[in-house]
């Protein structure tokens, strides 16, 4: 009876991965339907021949295998008697909180860089700089408008170069010491007519791109000659030493407001034109400087010539987009249906989406790749969660849920703004004052 038993609840598979490290045959073989991941990786091990086994996460159709084989076949009304065709990847760890930052306002923006320093953007006007420890390093005053994007230029060991974007239609550079706690003002870009939404810096660090809601796209350099010269000349002129400029700091006086209004103003080097009505995020092309996307509320994604200053292409979808970013062949975007899309920019057809991603329950405001997986995704959304995507699968990987209430009283739930994933680690901020960082290595292989 037993071998009766067995015999009938078992299937013919297909295993088949895009990881060419791990691909197996491809040969249909015979397996029992009670299978879940556990044992299915045990099978994969064995065919790898691994006596250090490497878990696995599967797939059919899209969708990761979370039940029994025997239950997804009673679900979807399949026989025993369909071959399954199952695709497998390497697993991943669930995220594990790794602290929180406190700030005093909302976080509207984030950029972290090598998981050792963190910038921020708050809704309190002020950008701030943190270390790992949660220790802010600095706080960078002079904006008069809640703070939109911000973004590094350079960092050293010494100092580092940043920007920031702001409601007050600015956009500034500030030369931050690592050592001694001081910064300076580099030049403040002024151009557009609204709020500036987002700016991103091409890969060469020499050029970047600001979005705004008064609908254009204005490029700038990140060099400026005469800039140091203009700077050290007004502060000799004024003799704002170094004492005044930590004072201004703590008593937030006008005196820094003021010494920030004489500082060097740098014009845009071009113009870009196309979208109606305001634009929500701007992106340089990883691989391609002289190429830029940007989502805006005329539920466009464009594609520009940096060079020649021109709309090359553009994708239409369905709803306005919230937010933009660029991996190596995909662009993935949030939009105001909770639905994340994923656009292949080399396919020539307008309304092409290679892929829809649909799980969050309200507005879908920041995306961000993974920069060590081009299959890895990021979201963030209105209705406080950060999903992680496997875009092989339709199915989110993980869900993190910052807000505890949120499921049970929606009036609880605490917007997020604005996400990045900085190698492996998930850096995310929103309407709850917190920068919450989240680790994301692979599973380790003793794990199992």
């Amino acid at each position: 009876m037993n071998t009766v038993q067995e015999e009938e609840n078992q299937i013919q598979v297909r295993f088949v991965t895009q990881q060419k490290e791990y691909a197996v045959t491809d040969s249909a073989i015979l397996v029992p339907t009670k299978l879940r991941r556990y044992g299915l990786s045990e099978i994969i091990n064995h065919l790898l021949g691994f006596e250090r086994p490497v878990p696995f996460d599967f797939m059919i159709d899209n969708q990761f295998l979370r039940i029994s084989l025997e239950e997804y076949l009673q679900t979807k009304e399949l026989s025993t008697e369909n071959i399954l065709t199952i695709e497998y990847v390497e697993s991943m760890l669930p995220p594990t909180s790794l602290s929180t930052f406190q700030h005093d306002d909302w976080i509207s923006a984030v950029n972290g860089h090598n998981k050792s320093l963190f910038l921020t953007g708050s809704y309190d006007n002020h950008v701030r700089i943190f270390n790992t420890s949660g220790e802010c390093l600095q706080t960078l005053l002079g904006h008069t408008a809640p703070i939109k994007s911000v973004a590094w230029v350079s960092v050293t060991d010494e100092h580092a170069i940043c920007l920031s974007a702001s409601q007050d239609r600015s956009i500034r550079a500030w030369q931050v010491s690592l050592t001694d706690g001081q910064y300076t003002p580099l030049y403040d870009c002024k151009g557009h007519k609204e709020s500036v939404e987002c700016i991103s810096v091409n890969s060469s660090c020499t050029e970047f791109a600001s979005a705004s809601l008064d609908s254009s796209i204005l490029l700038w350099t990140t060099t400026q000659p005469e800039a140091n010269e203009e700077i050290e000349r007004k502060m000799k002129r004024r003799k704002l030493n170094k004492d005044i400029f930590a004072k201004a700091r703590h008593n937030k006086s006008r005196l820094r407001i003021t010494s920030l209004n004489t500082i060097f103003f740098q014009a845009p080097i071009a113009t870009m034109q196309g979208h109606v009505g305001p634009i929500s995020s701007v992106v340089f092309d990883k691989n391609d400087s002289n190429k830029i996307y940007s989502g805006g509320w005329d539920h466009s994604i464009r594609v520009w010539d940096v060079e020649t200053r021109t709309n090359i292409d553009t994708k239409i979808c369905d709803k306005t987009v919230l937010g933009i970013a660029c991996s190596d062949n995909l662009i993935a975007s949030g939009h105001s249906d909770k639905i994340v899309r994923i656009w292949d920019p080399r396919t020539e057809e307008t309304a092409m989406v290679k892929l829809t991603l649909s799980s969050h329950k309200n507005w879908v405001s920041c995306v961000s790749w993974s920069p060590k997986s081009q299959f890895m995704l990021a979201s963030g959304s209105y209705d406080g969660s950060v999903k992680i995507w496997d875009i092989r699968s339709r199915t989110p990987l993980y869900t993190i849920q910052q807000n505890s209430n949120s499921q049970e009283n929606n009036s609880s739930v605490k917007k997020l703004f604005c996400i990045d994933w900085d190698l492996d680690m998930i850096l995310s901020g929103g309407e709850d004052n917190q920068l919450h960082l989240y680790g994301t290595k692979k599973l380790d292989i003793h794990n199992q």
